[in-house]
């Protein structure tokens, strides 16, 4: 199997997150023309939205992306009212006070100081909260002289009829855990009260827990699941390919919204 250059870069750091090995591989890999690589994203719940423009650089350039300066990066609403994002470092643009609301369509769009227009756009998800996230006792080292372990136990109400897709971040101790691309839809849930233990993330006493629960567009999950399903080991491509967003006219990456809903906890002793 083959990768290109610009596949490797996309992907990388969610490898990096997921997967360790222990040899060094040296890959024959040539340099491609330089794509223009955007990460977008909205917050409904805190009304900020972050975006993050470069291009994608040679496999062996130790430097990172080149950060786009000077773009004209506009969100425009539902109703077609716009805001525009400032520039606040090289490279990454934000604005804060943005509204939308669930089934809302929006869009974001990056002219970069060359001139070229890149666009994307999705769907506001629904609004979904946690109901309550419990800390439950999980199965540890058997041994009597074993410190117990504890699991993340989210539960909420799955709205009915419309598909939803969900996120979970977890930091602990104040890192946050590398590789927790958890997400999931509700193919198999929908409608129902769901209480679902996360069986990835263990504690232990004492340790501090912020979780972040998001419900996320079908673009995000869709983004996030080639993302996840690319860093697998054991994942084959007769055909090397990017993660596909929703941005045109050739740019990698993606624009995406979410709502969130954060809890912060320490672990105690459950009786």
């Amino acid at each position: 199997m083959k990768f290109n250059n610009i596949s490797v870069l996309i992907i990388a750091g969610a490898i990096l997150a997921l997967v360790s090995c222990e040899d060094v591989i040296q890959l024959n890999l040539k340099n491609s023309a330089p794509r223009t690589v955007i990460q977008a994203s909205i917050n409904a719940t805190t009304g900020e939205c972050m975006v993050e423009a470069s291009l994608s650089a040679g496999f062996y350039d130790s430097s990172n992306f080149a950060k786009l300066t000077g773009a004209n990066i506009q969100f425009i609403n539902g109703t077609g009212a716009v805001k525009v994002l400032r520039e606040d470092s090289t490279g990454f643009y934000s604005t804060g006070n943005v509204k939308v609301s669930p089934g809302e369509d929006i869009r974001l769009i990056v002219t970069t100081s060359t001139g070229d227009v890149f666009t994307a756009a999705t769907k506001v998800p629904s609004d979904i909260r946690l109901d309550s996230l419990k800390i439950v006792r999980g199965f540890g080292d058997p041994r009597p002289t074993s410190k117990p372990i504890y699991l993340i136990n989210p539960k909420w109400k799955d709205p009915a009829v419309i598909a939803n897709y969900y996120r979970f971040l977890v930091t602990k101790n104040g890192k946050f855990r590398h590789g927790s691309f958890n997400i999931t839809n509700d193919k198999t849930f929908n409608g129902t009260e769901v209480d679902m233990p996360l069986y990835r993330n263990s504690f232990e006493i004492g340790d501090t827990l912020r979780f972040e629960f998001q419900s996320i567009d079908s673009v995000s999950y869709s983004y996030f699941k080639q993302v996840k399903d690319m860093a697998r080991p054991s994942f084959v491509s007769a055909t090397p390919y990017n993660p596909i967003g929703n941005f045109d006219n050739g740019a990698l990456g993606c624009f995406g919204v979410y709502f969130s809903d954060i809890r912060d906890t320490i672990i105690s002793i459950r009786k």
